[in-house]
């Protein structure tokens, strides 16, 4: 993302000890720490919840391909049982001929 060096880093320091003071410093040190720390929460939070929704979209894509063998499967033995009667009739027919 973005790096601090140095100077940056004392800059923003000095800009923190005129505006907030050295007697509150502390302060918003323990401020900044609990942001950070809920910020890390949140994006634990919501990268867990994105791993359980793509978990949630391959299982409905599985559900969706085991549907479509099943009516596969059905066509395929519908017409192999028609085949058969088919099969069985003209069996029969000739047998009585």
């Amino acid at each position: 993302m973005f790096s601090l060096g140095w100077m940056e880093i004392s800059i923003i320091l000095i800009i923190t000890v005129i505006v907030v003071g050295p007697k509150e410093i502390p302060t918003v040190v323990k401020f900044v720490k609990n942001l950070t720390s809920g910020i890390g929460k949140l994006s634990k939070e919501f990268k867990s919840t994105v791993n359980e929704i793509s978990h949630l979209e391959e299982i409905k894509d599985i559900k969706k391909e085991i549907l479509d063998t099943k009516e596969t499967v059905f066509k395929e033995g519908k017409e192999l049982d028609e085949f058969i009667e088919k099969n069985n009739e003209d069996i029969m027919k000739d047998k009585n001929d």
